[in-house]
């Protein structure tokens, strides 16, 4: 009978053999980790910002894209969704949305206009409009009547603007919006009081 070779593990052989076996699976959820810090801290930054402490409405926010960075583009919101009432984004509407993202001091680069060239591409998302308006809803709150006064003539001159934008250009008599621009225009002023 041979003798099998006798091997002796010490206690630091043996952490390194369960170290090595499980480091794959220990690195995954240190990056699920990190992932999840990063996720709280951009959480806690939006709210501060946006001065809500509404977490579901901060997190529907976020899966907008709207960061602490890229806030300007909320107030642009609307009028994005107004230039896709009729399905299509025409050239007049975006470039009527990218003149007022300019005079905003929105930049290319900039975070606020990086997030509206994606709504712009994309379109707007199937519950980012009810997400804005839950948004502007909490924020008047804390404003004075006359901040809610000037933010809903700024959002509807804003709104109403790209509505007419084509039919400016195509030189419509008469209405120059269609019904689905006029029932969002009106669903818009809606969120005010």
């Amino acid at each position: 009978m041979t003798e099998q070779p006798h091997h002796q593990f010490n206690e630091s052989d043996f952490q390194h053999m369960l170290d090595s076996m499980f480091a794959a699976e220990n690195e995954e959820l240190l990056a699920k980790m990190r992932e999840q810090i990063k996720h709280d801290e951009q959480l806690a930054e939006l709210s501060k910002a946006i001065g809500i402490d509404d977490e579901k409405l901060v997190q529907s926010l976020m899966d907008m894209g709207i960061t602490a960075h890229s806030m300007a583009a909320l107030t642009m919101y609307p009028m994005v969704c107004v230039a896709y009432a009729d399905g299509v984004l025409n050239m007049e509407e975006r470039d009527l949305i990218m003149k007022m993202a300019g005079e905003w001091n929105m930049k290319p680069g900039d975070a606020g206009f990086e997030v509206l060239n994606h709504w712009l591409v994309d379109g707007p998302s199937k519950d980012g409009f009810a997400v804005w308006k839950k948004y502007i809803q909490t924020v008047i709150t804390q404003m004075t009547p006359q901040q809610i006064a000037d933010l809903k003539v700024s959002i509807m001159s804003r709104s109403n603007a790209v509505a007419t934008a084509v039919g400016d250009v195509l030189g419509r008599f008469g209405n120059r919006t269609n019904k689905a621009e006029d029932a969002l225009l009106a669903e818009i002023e809606s969120v005010f009081p």
